[in-house]
């Protein structure tokens, strides 16, 4: 069994508790986003590659890719417990479901997709023939699995009894996005790079809708809690586009940042701080668009994470160790958790304001 290196503790406030895979410590580092603290450091058995968190499992999932196994840690005791759970593919990619202990597990070289059912230690789903380049989406029932395959340029869809759908949204080798779902799930949109599109599924059904043109190159949409903006970061041109879900018009495009990783709203859907990779932060009104401050961490950041409040805005700092922390309520820096490994990873929150992406 691996122990932490601070003192023993629950950790399954899914609302709380964030986590960041460290290869650099072979840990796991556990903030605490209520107290702005490194709460613990996990020490694991061998390298960690990716981490999800589970609040209905209350447990994390951590993948090693190199021996083919997630490694389930039980956040709900004092002395955390450590289980081992050997698999047939290789773990690139971790997705987990909004309901229930489901994981989508995807091997990009076998191309094999496969859903488990964690708590029950069995696999629902498996998919041969899976092509994409970017991340799964779940179904907000946790019944379907979407992934947009670029090679033949079709948005596709598998469910749990192995039934699979494809539309055509674009030429084959087409640049695309993954999907992004409304969150009371009856959308999907998908970004075409080369054509400046943005593609609108009805997921009922599972057709096209409309094709909607917004700025250069967009990256994939994110969208508000409340399901009724998406906004889709265009990386060429440093602009962000808003999208009403209601009339599938664009609302709005606006200068932002160079590189944007992430649109994170907040504040009870008011507002937005866009991230770009290279330390530039910019807050903007959600209704009128307006930007209201600009900010420069002046390192790398990865994506950001909105507390289930809305309040709170955390934003990991590789280059500096640290996780950067503002207030969306009060529109300004909150400060900083520091004493972060400088190889930290993308952060996984069970319970967050992040629940359409």
């Amino acid at each position: 069994m691996c122990h932490s290196a601070f003192a023993s503790a629950a950790f399954d406030e899914g609302a709380r508790y964030a986590f960041l895979a460290s290869q650099e410590r072979q840990s796991i580092e556990v903030v605490d986003l209520y107290d702005h603290r490194l709460a613990a450091t996990i020490a694991l058995p061998e390298d960690p590659d990716l981490v999800i968190s589970s609040d209905s499992l209350k447990a994390l999932l951590v993948a090693h890719q190199a021996s083919r196994q997630l490694t389930i840690i039980d956040l709900a005791t004092e002395e955390l417990s450590f289980h081992s759970y050997a698999l047939d593919l290789t773990p690139n990619q971790l997705s987990m479901s909004p309901v229930g202990g489901l994981v989508a597990i995807y091997d990009n070289t076998a191309n094999r997709l496969e859903v488990h059912a964690i708590r029950r230690r069995e696999r629902l789903l498996l998919a041969d023939g899976v092509h994409t380049e970017t991340p799964l989406t779940f179904s907000a029932d946790g019944q379907v699995v979407y992934w947009s395959d670029p090679g033949t340029g079709t948005v596709n869809s598998v469910d749990l009894w192995e039934n699979r759908r494809a539309v055509t949204v674009a030429r084959a080798e087409s640049e695309l996005s993954a999907l992004s779902r409304t969150a009371d799930g009856s959308l999907g949109f998908v970004s075409e790079a080369e054509r400046n599109l943005v593609h609108v599924l009805d997921l009922r059904s599972f057709t096209q809708l409309t094709s909607i043109r917004v700025g250069a190159r967009p990256g994939r949409a994110w969208g508000t809690a409340d399901g009724s903006l998406m906004l889709v970061p265009n990386r060429s041109d440093g602009t962000v586009t808003a999208i009403s879900t209601l009339t599938m018009q664009v609302i709005y495009t606006i200068p932002t940042v160079p590189d944007p990783v992430s649109i994170n709203a907040g504040w009870l859907d008011t507002v937005a701080v866009v991230v770009g990779a290279g330390g530039e932060m910019v807050l903007f009104e959600l209704t009128t668009g307006q930007v209201v401050k600009r900010m420069d961490v002046g390192k790398e950041l990865l994506p950001g994470v909105v507390t289930s409040d809305s309040k709170t805005l955390a934003v990991p700092s590789p280059e500096n160790g640290e996780i950067v922390l503002f207030d969306m309520r009060g529109r300004d820096f909150l400060g900083k958790i520091s004493q972060l490994p400088h190889d930290i990873g993308p952060m996984s929150l069970a319970v967050s304001n992040n629940i359409c992406h």
